[in-house]
């Protein structure tokens, strides 16, 4: 009897992903199998593309040179899965919207050349219709205090970058663009809910599952969502704040 197929994913984003990875992870694995999934992932709140990125006392390496693909290309698998999420940090940093493009084409370049099954988020934000000039400045000097991006710039930038992702689901079929994520958006219309958190993480999952042909085996719950929350923070403090802990050699 044939063995079921080894499945490596990669899980490229920030916050969000970074709130929702254990669950997501997780559930997963549920569906596929323990043994039959491994797990990369770039990840960590204001994490970038192209840009270095992070909070209070400590940043990441752009994503692109993190050295996460080298990795997973040396990986023996059957299949490999490709979520790129989270886009937008690198705009708030200064990031021009044709580099960060061409940051996330080559992301998504070579992980066709593995025949990749890649998945996107776009940019959830609408600026005009969701946040107001007033409600813009003081998200970006709370969260990007030393960006000097306006807010016509933004607004630019985020359609420009949405518009490259939609052409590029469009012209490759490995490539989904999950759309509808900006239904699970708290108060600042960045971060998923705290209360949705696992139904946004649920919907890129069962798409994930859809795609790759492997059913869905339970519904994640408010709880899971809740412990994947805590779960980050523990992270975020032992780890990357004071550095008390080292994390797996799945994070890079």
């Amino acid at each position: 009897m044939a063995s079921s197929p080894h499945i490596l994913f990669l899980f490229m984003g920030a916050s969000n992903l970074a709130r929702g990875y254990s669950l997501l992870t997780r559930h997963i694995s549920s569906c596929f199998g323990k043994n039959k999934t491994e797990f990369l992932n770039a990840l960590g709140p204001g994490r970038g593309f192209c840009a270095r990125g992070g909070m209070f006392n400590f940043t990441y390496p752009p994503i692109q040179d993190c050295r996460i693909l080298e990795v997973a290309k040396k990986k023996s698998c059957d299949t490999r899965a490709v979520l790129i999420t989270d886009i937008g940090n690198d705009l708030m940093y200064g990031v021009l919207a044709d580099t960060l493009i061409e940051s996330l084409d080559g992301l998504i370049g070579r992980a066709l050349q593995w025949d990749a099954e890649i998945f996107l988020t776009s940019i959830h934000v609408n600026l005009k219709k969701d946040v107001s000039p007033t409600m813009f400045f003081i998200l970006k000097s709370f969260f990007y205090p030393g960006s000097s991006i306006t807010y016509e710039e933004a607004d630019l930038f985020i359609t420009k970058v949405n518009g490259y992702l939609e052409e590029k689901a469009r012209k490759n079929e490995r490539v989904y663009l999950i759309s509808g994520m900006k239904s699970f958006t708290g108060m600042d219309k960045i971060h998923y809910s705290f209360l949705k958190t696992h139904s946004a993480w649920e919907k890129i999952a069962n798409e994930i599952c859809h795609v790759l042909k492997v059913p869905v085996q339970k519904k994640m719950r408010l709880a899971d969502g809740i412990s994947s929350i805590i779960a980050n923070l523990y992270r975020l403090i032992f780890c990357d704040m004071f550095r008390f802990k080292k994390k797996g050699r799945e994070y890079f």
